[in-house]
């Protein structure tokens, strides 16, 4: 009996089909840690990453069928785990605490040992927070997918199903407001 470890990703799919599971937890075990980074450049969040590469090879199991030899494997996988990745970032509450605290915080020790600049930084964390809470639904979305979730213009479009242009327009007119916000209470004229 030959070792599944030594056969071709196209025999292991052909056999997968046909009820081995074996062979389907042999492309598991290729492919698990090229789909969990795919997974991970899209949410950023490790658990989430690891139930969206688990939720990827059940869909991948089920759509086997539609698998087309002329693409690796890899191909076809990779884009079944970015596909549902972004379904779940889609499908994620948007209402979020824009900012880690470590965004907004000094990040040299010196700083953190003095009560007056931990209170000063925080303080500020609290207005940018704020400042992107009372921002219009429309550019709230795009700021926090781009600047908390790291997501490239491609993706938010892909995410919010707008064109890229769109999202251009809403990130510069977004950040503008945003702006004006901060802008507005450094002058004390912000609405409290």
């Amino acid at each position: 009996m030959e070792e599944l470890t030594e056969l071709e990703d196209l025999e292991l799919i052909s056999r997968s089909k046909h009820g081995d599971h074996s062979a389907y937890r042999e492309l598991v075990e290729r492919y698990k840690d090229a789909g969990y980074r795919v997974a991970l450049q899209v949410l950023r969040h490790p658990t989430d990453a690891e139930d969206v590469l688990q939720e990827s090879f059940i869909k991948a199991y089920v759509y086997l069928d539609s698998y087309s030899s002329k693409y690796r494997f890899y191909t076809w996988f990779s884009t079944i785990v970015r596909n549902v990745a972004l379904s779940h970032l889609k499908a994620r509450d948007w209402i979020v605490s824009p900012l880690p605290d470590e965004a907004v915080r000094p990040l040299r020790a010196a700083v953190e040992e003095s009560p007056e600049l931990v209170a000063l930084a925080s303080s500020r964390a609290d207005i940018v927070r704020e400042a992107v809470r009372v921002l219009p639904e429309r550019y709230r979305r795009v700021l926090v997918l781009r600047y908390w979730h790291d997501l490239s213009y491609e993706e938010i479009a892909s995410v919010t199903q707008q064109s890229l242009g769109a999202v251009k327009t809403q990130i510069h007119r977004g950040k503008a407001l945003l702006g004006e916000g901060l802008h507005g209470v450094e002058l004390g004229l912000a609405a409290d």
